[in-house]
């Protein structure tokens, strides 16, 4: 019997029978449903930090550029670029790309970690991306933290074409968070010979359960965007822009709230110093301050989905009055609990 056939034409047992193993054929492939992907943006359509579309130099230190994903260098040099709309078996996707700049014994790489614990506890996932490269030492690899423990994929020929590929593990009881590198590296993330143009070029970046890597789990723009600005959430504004509504406490004191996407933890929040050029706060009798003081934000009033901000040691302000900040240029606050 095969499942092709009619079930109209099956007993209520074999029913039962037909749709049970069905499902475990579908729990085995790991295609049970939507949100199967544990890796956020892993097909980079979210860059709140920068367009990054022409080559940005890599540091010794990880640092985010594309949302989720941190990149370095290590014993070498290297830049990072954001690829739009390239074509990866078949389908039209955005890509990251490392590119070595200078030849040593070293690597370069990207990471997400991935936050949760127990879903991956004694349970088999597998992990895969579509890769271009010229180095056969490119690869990607599932490191388990707590157990300590990596994986690799199959590596990549370094013949320049894109690749599929993958690795399954089942992870350890002692499993801890999730970590996923991705570059020109070893199978234990060390140190290889790499040469000056030596590149990695990824897509389709996939992080589920089961023993088999299904097809790429395509999520809305919208989507992948809030699931970013758990972590990251760039709020940016026009010269004249207004930031918010606030008010003047005092002759030479203003203070204003901000809402934002909440937080995976209490964030971090970076903005421009208080100036004509950065904020102000302005009121209808006096729209720029003589004197604009200094922004400040108290660690105290940041929550997970909102803080307040305000300006010290200003003047031109009447207490009472409404307020609200303005935006002198181009400026952006930055809202931060990555990890």
């Amino acid at each position: 019997m095969t499942k092709a056939r009619n079930l109209s034409l099956l007993s209520t047992v074999e029913v039962a029978a037909t749709a049970d193993q069905t499902k475990a054929d579908i729990d085995a492939l790991g295609i049970n449903g939507v949100n199967k992907n544990w890796i956020i943006n892993g097909d980079f359509q979210v860059s709140q930090r920068g367009a990054f579309t022409s080559a940005t130099a890599l540091t010794t230190s990880s640092v985010f550029h594309l949302d989720r994903f941190k990149s370095k260098h290590n014993n070498i040099s290297g830049t990072v670029t954001h690829k739009i709309a390239q074509t990866v078996d078949g389908k039209l996707t955005n890509t990251m790309l490392l590119t070595a700049t200078a030849g040593s014994n070293g690597r370069v790489e990207s990471v997400q970690r991935i936050e949760a614990i127990q879903p991956f506890v004694s349970q088999t996932i597998t992990f895969s991306a579509w890769v271009k490269s010229n180095s056969a030492s490119s690869r990607i690899i599932i490191h388990q933290n707590g157990a300590n423990i990596q994986t690799s994929s199959n590596q990549h020929t370094g013949g320049g074409a894109f690749e599929l590929l993958k690795g399954t593990v089942t992870c350890a009881a002692n499993s801890g968070d999730i970590y996923l590198y991705a570059g020109i590296q070893a199978a234990g993330t060390g140190n290889v010979a790499i040469a000056n143009g030596h590149y990695f070029e990824m897509a389709f970046v996939q992080v589920e359960h089961g023993s088999v890597a299904t097809n790429f789990e395509y999520r809305s723009y919208g989507a992948e965007l809030a699931l970013c600005q758990r972590y990251f959430e760039r709020r940016s504004y026009t010269s004249s822009a207004v930031v918010t509504i606030g008010t003047a406490h005092h002759a030479t004191h203003c203070m204003a709230g901000m809402n934002f996407m909440e937080k995976r933890a209490v964030p971090s929040i970076t903005m421009p110093a208080c100036s004509a050029a950065g904020f102000s706060f302005l009121t209808v009798t006096a729209d720029y301050p003589s004197n604009h003081g200094t922004m400040v934000v108290a660690g105290s009033t940041i929550s997970k989905n909102n803080f307040r901000f305000g300006s010290i040691n200003g003047a031109g302000h009447t207490a009472g009055d409404a307020t609200w900040v303005h935006s002198g240029g181009t400026n952006h606050i930055d809202i931060d609990a990555e990890f």
